[in-house]
């Protein structure tokens, strides 16, 4: 059950009982009950003095518990709920002194010999180039623990790095994601943005944001330091008055964008758009509405549902009168209003 020759993974913390040979062990005295040395030895095909030092590390940290039985040494796991309890308590001691000195770092960071004097060092932190604008903003949403918020527009640092987003929705982190038209309209983009909102995002589309915005936890933020220098420089900010406005921004976007609904097809589309067709040739009105607010041309759109351009634009206006829509964006917002996306 347990190979010999494999090392140990020694990390504290990794398992539940601090390493993976331990936690093995442990799992198999709660299914065992109790067992002697040998019979634990036999069981996970160890050698008696490696299963020895592996019980007597779980009884260093109170994992087992020795149960006498005349001249036999019968050992007993703890139970469960309460081994679990004491493992979590001693993470959350961790964590504490984790952040504690992560607060110590940061006031030395800021103290440093280059940043003495400067006015707002500790609130804005400049990151410059590409890469580390890419990495930093890998790092932040690996280290979200409740939600991300995205002003999304063109540029992009990283177009198809999806996966930090993906990792992050997969540990129960809220995104929301506010997308600029234009950044729609991009080759592959609005099938990528899909693709997370299947995952879990909640899209949704404005004709125009003011900048680029990434938020997490509201407790950081990361944007341009500025327009048309995206790729180059951008901006780190703290608690602070300037995240407050930055969250407050942000809000205001969300609060005037239309919802991007699911693919039609998917879990989420509505039954009564599963159809990417009509019985009379034209597109369906979950797709259509779909493509429409997301900004495509006529032809984007016809491309997208294998139609004609003409078939496409006879529906648009159908869908407009219906609506009492003046504009193409107008008709995604009375379309979200109504229940239709």
């Amino acid at each position: 059950m347990l190979d010999d020759r494999r090392p140990d993974r020694t990390r504290p913390g990794d398992g539940l009982a601090g390493t993976t040979a331990e936690e093995i062990v442990y799992l198999e005295l709660c299914r065992l009950e109790t067992a002697t040395t040998g019979q634990l030895s036999r069981a996970l095909s160890l050698d008696r003095e490696r299963t020895l030092r592996l019980l007597a590390g779980l009884h260093t940290r109170r994992l087992v518990r020795v149960a006498e039985n005349g001249p036999t040494v019968l050992w007993a796991p703890v139970a469960p709920d309460v081994a679990l309890s004491r493992v979590l308590n001693d993470r959350e001691h961790a964590e504490r002194h984790l952040r504690e000195e992560i607060t110590r770092l940061l006031d030395g960071y800021h103290r440093g010999p280059g940043r003495r004097g400067r006015t707002g060092a500790a609130v804005a932190e400049v990151v410059t180039g590409r890469g580390a604008i890419a990495q930093t903003w890998r790092a932040l949403q690996a280290g979200a623990r409740r939600e991300v918020w995205v002003l999304d527009k063109p540029p992009f640092v990283q177009l198809d790095a999806v996966d930090p987003e993906l990792e992050a929705l997969s540990r129960g982190v809220a995104f929301r994601g506010v997308y600029e038209r234009a950044s729609l309209l991009l080759p592959g983009r609005l099938e990528q943005v899909r693709s997370l909102i299947a995952a879990g995002e909640s899209g949704a589309v404005v004709p125009e944001v003011p900048f680029k915005l990434g938020i997490v936890d509201q407790r950081w933020a990361l944007l341009p330091v500025a327009a048309g220098a995206e790729l180059e420089e951008a901006l780190v900010i703290r608690p602070s008055l300037m995240l407050d406005a930055l969250v407050h921004s942000f809000q205001i976007q969300w609060a005037k964008a239309v919802p991007i609904p699911p693919a039609a097809g998917s879990p989420d589309g509505g039954a009564e758009n599963q159809r990417t067709v009509d019985e009379d040739g034209a597109p369906g009105t979950h797709d259509l509405l779909t493509l429409l607010t997301a900004g495509l041309t006529d032809d984007a759109i016809a491309r997208q549902l294998h139609i004609s351009a003409r078939t496409v634009q006879r529906r648009v206006r159908e869908l407009m009168e219906e609506l009492g829509a003046r504009n193409r964006f107008q008709a995604g917002v009375q379309a979200a209003r109504r229940g239709l996306l």
